[in-house]
């Protein structure tokens, strides 16, 4: 024991020292991705994204602070005083006691963030996991310092001192750092993103700006219009350079526009304000309007204010429009929930008229503008009557900010340049992906299925089995030696996440979207599948011919071209996916047929097979 006891002092320094510094890692990374301007901003090295492992998100989360600072600034004085204790047991001290007593909490409160990530992030992190490791090595090696004993008030007392001191040290040092990278706005963090640009954390704080415009109307006449303190918002607050978008979750164009506004706002949110208005295309609750076009719209606006005065607005606005297709009270509420809002709260909040009150004058504002449908985009007071291009937008941005049109042009085209690549297909593509769904891992054919001497064929190039009906397919999958895909198996290899039948009502593609809405992501892509053709003049395509028509795990079609049947019976039979002339509010990871039963067969109906992983 004795001979170890040096050793197992100078790890402890060592480790201790390693803490210290991933703290200020993890409290740099934290500081400038929720507080920081894009030229603050870097990547973090060491955390490479996984379908498991996110630093992002983990790091910017609503767990991330406590009291508003930072817990990987926390780590700091939590590391620099082990290593003092490590020091002082250098200097003969025995400290084994206290550095066992330090293990013990940090090794507890490790399995409680370890808890949060897996269980309400869904993401870890790497650097986090690597504290975890050495907390417990911290832990393991007080044994080998000294016998485990009560610590002595000779080391007790300056341990805890010293705890303190560089406690309130780091919070101070912390806060200089935090003003030295913040942006214009510099009174609270935009809302956090996870991967895809999905809004995943709390609203900023703060009333909106009382920004005036002038503006043209809709009906060439001039109005002005004034943002309201209760106006949800997010982006720079002290920015004289807004977008205003009146919108409807419950139109298929604003859900668009939400897309494009989104890029915009990962480029211009450190300078740019965006805020949202209702305009909900129900008279019920919109005055400006005649015609009830939109069933669900007003209880989905209504539930956005609910959802504003938890914080939640941006994490609601965003889940209402990716799960679009499903707009009833149940998952209204369902909503809510999943963007961090107490379901009791929530009920109590829908129960009231006053959300709705909200919602009205909003309305009142728009139609005092004339307008007259959804989405109406306002650039710096100046209407735009869609947003489906934020090149486009971005461009005018630009101009507001006082960029030449040169410099204007060359901003959009840059953007345009950021969306993602779409590369060619490999040549030796694997004929199977292994994705897994509810039961575990599972193999799912790369392509859509062909159909050769009765046999299911998977491959590149090929001709896709089409007028297919559910029992046929059966047959030329099990004639392959393989079986046809169940519902809950296409569902999770088509949104990149294991889908859960979230009503109970034994289906997997009629709800909550777990992942994305479609295979490369949450938003309609013009042309990356074969959709939204004109039924007369298209027809199906070969397999692989859209290469950026993939889900993250490289299966290719899964929307589009052909609707493919899945069901392990006649009874569990559906399509999903849609087809080359489905539109491209359809044709989507949860776009699920049952109408026609599995003896259907048309034109449009295809189907690919699953099997065992290996």
């Amino acid at each position: 024991m004795t001979a170890l006891r040096k050793p197992a002092l100078v790890l402890t320094l060592l480790l201790a020292l390693f803490g210290v510094f991933v703290g200020g890692l993890m409290t740099w990374h934290h500081d400038t991705q929720l507080y920081g301007t894009e030229e603050t901003k870097g990547e973090l090295i060491g955390c490479t994204e996984s379908a498991e492992v996110n630093c992002d998100i983990v790091n910017t989360s609503d767990y991330s602070e406590i009291a508003g600072v930072p817990i990987a600034s926390l780590a700091i004085p939590f590391y620099a005083s082990v290593g003092l204790l490590a020091a002082l047991g250098l200097m003969g001290r025995k400290t084994g006691g206290a550095q066992l007593l330090a293990g013990l909490g940090a090794v507890a409160y490790s399995g409680f963030l370890f808890y949060i990530s897996k269980h309400e992030l869904h993401y870890v992190c790497a650097w986090c996991i690597r504290l975890y490791g050495t907390n417990a090595a911290i832990l393991l090696l007080a044994p080998f310092v000294d016998k485990p004993a009560v610590p002595s008030r000779d080391v007790l007392g300056p341990w805890l001192g010293a705890y303190v001191a560089l406690l309130l040290l780091t919070v101070a040092g912390e806060r200089g750092y935090r003003a030295s990278v913040s942006g214009p706005a510099g009174d609270g963090p935009k809302v956090a993103t996870d991967a895809s640009g999905l809004h995943t954390g709390a609203d900023p704080k703060g009333d909106a700006p009382a920004l005036s415009f002038t503006v043209t109307t809709e009906d060439k006449k001039e109005a002005t219009f004034t943002l309201d303190p209760d106006d949800a918002w997010t982006g720079n607050r002290n920015a004289k350079v807004a977008v205003v978008m009146f919108g409807d979750l419950e139109c298929g164009y604003c859900k668009r526009s939400s897309a494009e506004l989104g890029r915009l706002e990962a480029t211009y949110g450190d300078r740019v304000l965006f805020v949202f208005k209702h305009f909900p295309m129900d008279p019920t609750c919109n005055s400006g309007v005649k015609n009830r076009k939109h069933k669900d719209a007003c209880e989905a606006a209504k539930a956005s204010v609910c959802a504003q005065e938890e914080g939640r607005f941006w994490a609601f606005h965003d889940l209402a429009y990716k799960n679009q297709h499903q707009l009833g009270d149940e998952f209204l509420r369902q909503y809510a929930v999943a963007a961090g809002i107490d379901g009791g709260k929530f009920d109590a909040c829908m129960a009231t008229d006053a959300p709705l009150d909200v919602v009205r004058h909003d309305a009142e504002v728009g139609a005092s503008l004339d307008i007259h449908g959804t989405p109406r985009i306002f650039i710096d007071g100046k209407l735009y009557r869609s947003g489906t291009s934020a090149e486009a937008m971005a461009r005018a941005i630009e101009l507001a900010l006082g960029t030449d049109v040169t410099a204007a042009g060359k901003a959009a085209s840059a953007m345009k340049e950021a969306r993602d690549v779409v590369t060619a297909i490999p040549a030796d593509v694997p004929a199977t992906r292994t994705v897994t769904g509810p039961a575990g891992p599972f193999a799912i054919d790369t392509f859509e299925a062909a159909i050769v001497d009765g046999k299911a064929v998977s491959g590149k190039h090929e001709v896709p089995a089409f007028k297919v009906s559910w029992y046929d397919a059966k047959a030329a999958c099990e004639a392959a030696g393989k079986r046809l895909c169940t519902e809950a198996e296409w569902t999770s290899a088509c949104q990149g996440a294991v889908a859960k039948d979230d009503n109970g009502n034994g289906q997997f593609a009629d709800d909550m979207i777990e992942g994305t809405a479609y295979p490369y992501g949450d938003y309609h892509d013009d042309g990356r599948c074969w959709d939204a053709k004109d039924a007369k003049a298209s027809r199906p395509v070969y397999t692989g011919e859209m290469p950026g028509c993939a889900s993250k795990d490289g299966v290719y079609d899964l929307t589009g071209n052909v609707e493919e049947w899945v069901g392990d019976s006649p009874e569990h039979a559906a399509l999903l996916g849609g087809a080359y002339d489905t539109s491209e509010d359809h044709a989507r990871c949860y776009r699920r047929n049952d109408t026609f039963g599995a003896g259907y067969s048309a034109g449009r109906t295809g189907f690919r097979c699953c099997s065992q992983a290996h």
